[in-house]
C-alpha cells in the first residue's frame, strides 16, 4: 500500500519528497521464513554497494534525499525487493537515527505492528522526519546565492557547491553545478574558468583549473603586499630622517631647548607681600589729609 503524499506546492519538491520516487525495481512485498534465514547474506551484498561505514546518524537533515537515493541503488544493484529492504534499511543508519527506526517498526515479541509496515511507508516517515517544504526552499536559495567567501580556495567551494546540491536532492545536474561554480568563483579565477569549461570537462577538473588561476592570483597579492609594506618603511624613515633634520637646524639657547634659564642662575627676589617697608608709614601719614583746627 502507498502511504499518502506529502503535500508540497513546488513542482520540484513534490518528486523529492514524494516516497514512490525511492521504490525499488523488484516490488515485491513478499517475506518469508526464507528470506528472513538468509537476509545476512544479502545484507552483506547491499552493504558493498552502499559503502561500508557510510551509515547515517540524520544530521544533516536535508541528506535524507542523498541517503534514500544511495540504499535504492545499492538494493537494486542486489536485486533486493521491498519486502526485503525494509528490514535491511535500518542496518545503514546509526545512532540517534537508529533508535527512532527500530521505535517505527513492528516488533514480533511485543505483537506490535508498528507504525510503518513497509519499506515506502518506511521511506515516508523518514522524509515526513527530517525535512519540509520551507527548510528545503531555504538550503535551496543557499545555493542558488553561493558564492566563494575569502576564507575558502576554489576547491572548498567546489566542494562546498557538491555538498549543497546533494542536499537539495542533486537539483542541478554536472552541467549547471559547473555553471552555479562560475558564477560564484572569486573574479580573479572568473574569466578563466568560463573559456576553459568545456561539456567534457568534469567538475573537479573546472575546480583544478580555478584552483590554479586563484593561487596565482593569491601569490601575486601577497607580492604586492610585501612591496607596500616595503614601500612605507621607506617613507617612514625618510620622514622620520627629515624631522631629525628640521630639529637640528633649529637654533637652540643655552638655557635648554624652550629657553628656560638655567637652574643655578641667581633669582632676583622683588619683594614679599608681608614684609615690612621702611619709611612707608611716614610717607603715608604725610599723605592723610588733616582735619582743620577747631
Amino acid at each position: 500500500m502507498v502511504p499518502p503524499k506529502i503535500v508540497v506546492h513546488h513542482p520540484y519538491y513534490r518528486i523529492m519528497f514524494d516516497c514512490e520516487t525511492y521504490a525499488l525495481d523488484n516490488k515485491s512485498v513478499v517475506y518469508t521464513r526464507h528470506q528472513a534465514r538468509s537476509l545476512g547474506r544479502r545484507k552483506k551484498d547491499v552493504a558493498q554497494s552502499f559503502g561500508l561505514h557510510d551509515e547515517w546518524d540524520g544530521s544533516p537533515p536535508a541528506k535524507v534525499f542523498q541517503f534514500l537515493r544511495k540504499c535504492n541503488k545499492a538494493c537494486d544493484d542486489n536485486d533486493i525487493s521491498e519486502g526485503d529492504a525494509f528490514y535491511i534499511l535500518q542496518d545503514f543508519t546509526k545512532e540517534p537515527l537508529k533508535s527512532e527506526v527500530m521505535m517505527v517498526m513492528p516488533t514480533r515479541r511485543a505483537d506490535d505492528p508498528g507504525e510503518v509496515t513497509s519499506y515506502l511507508e518506511l521511506t515516508s516517515w523518514m522524509l515526513r522526519r527530517d525535512v519540509d517544504e520551507a527548510s528545503m526552499a531555504t538550503l535551496v536559495e543557499t545555493l542558488n546565492v553561493a558564492v566563494q567567501r575569502d576564507d575558502e580556495d576554489e576547491l572548498s567551494f567546489a566542494e562546498r557547491l557538491r555538498r549543497l546540491n546533494t542536499e537539495c536532492g542533486f537539483m542541478y545536474g554536472d552541467g549547471a553545478l559547473k555553471g552555479r561554480f562560475v558564477k560564484g568563483v572569486h573574479r580573479a579565477a572568473r574569466a578563466t574558468v568560463r573559456e576553459r569549461n568545456t561539456p567534457g570537462m568534469t567538475m573537479a577538473e573546472l575546480a583544478r583549473v580555478a584552483q590554479t588561476k586563484g593561487d596565482e592570483h593569491r601569490w601575486l597579492r601577497l607580492e604586492q603586499h610585501k612591496e607596500g609594506t616595503k614601500e612605507r618603511e621607506v617613507l617612514a624613515e625618510a620622514a622620520r630622517l627629515r624631522r631629525q633634520a628640521r630639529a637640528a637646524a633649529l637654533p637652540r639657547t643655552s638655557g635648554g631647548d624652550r629657553g628656560y634659564p638655567p637652574r643655578d642662575a641667581p633669582v632676583r627676589v622683588v619683594g614679599a607681600v608681608d614684609a615690612p617697608n621702611p619709611g612707608g608709614g611716614a610717607r603715608r601719614e604725610a599723605a592723610r589729609p588733616m582735619a582743620p583746627d577747631g
